[in-house]
């Protein structure tokens, strides 16, 4: 008999365990499961710096949404995450057109129902096509793999970095030797503010 991932009681066997330890965790697995299956990609990389240029062929991987699951009743908060991996080839190369698609093809049989040794349900495919939604890619010839995993996220925080100081300044009064010339954006403006220059 074959088993059915979207019936309940097959997800109550994935929340056994305490759950995933936080969304680094699953990032890093899936980055380097990537990198295993494609050795000889330029780059695989989890949410890069992408400057003027790439280089190519890259995988570029991330997660675009999350999404409650489907309780099992035990108190537990699963939630949905919808992952993208977007494949990236150099429109000038050799038959660059087919390239992309048949890499992309690739990319999907490599996340298909992969767990990434993961307390995850196995990666369900939602779609492979062209993706033309990045305008600081047009130069470049994209494809988009996207897939969803479930999970339940332990209970500890990761430690986020201590952030900078968020003021506001006013042109031309900006920059070095200008910084009494700042304020903090929770309190009130200025006398003068938005008065012509």
């Amino acid at each position: 008999m074959q088993n059915n991932l979207d019936a309940p009681w097959v997800l109550e066997e994935f929340a056994a365990s305490i759950g995933l330890e936080n969304l680094g965790t699953l990032h890093a697995a899936i980055e380097a499961g990537l990198r295993t299956k494609f050795p000889d990609m330029v780059s695989v990389e989890t949410y890069p710096r992408i400057g003027r240029k790439i280089a190519t062929p890259c995988i570029v991987i991330e997660m675009s949404e999350m999404e409650p699951g489907h309780a099992p009743g035990t108190g537990r908060t699963p939630l949905i995450g919808r992952f993208q991996a977007r494949v990236i080839v150099d429109p000038l190369i050799a038959a660059a057109e087919l390239a992309v698609r048949e890499l992309a093809a690739r990319v999907a049989k490599a996340i298909h129902f992969q767990t990434w040794q993961l307390p995850v349900t196995p990666a369900k495919l939602v779609m492979v096509a062209e993706d033309p939604f990045k305008p600081h890619l047009d130069t470049y010839l994209v494809w988009l793999v996207e897939w969803t995993h479930e999970f339940d996220l332990g209970d500890a925080v990761p430690p986020l970095p201590p952030g900078g100081t968020l003021v506001w300044g006013i042109v031309p009064d900006t920059g070095p030797g200008h910084e009494s010339d700042y304020w903090d954006p929770a309190s009130d403006p200025p006398d003068g503010f938005g008065a012509s220059r």
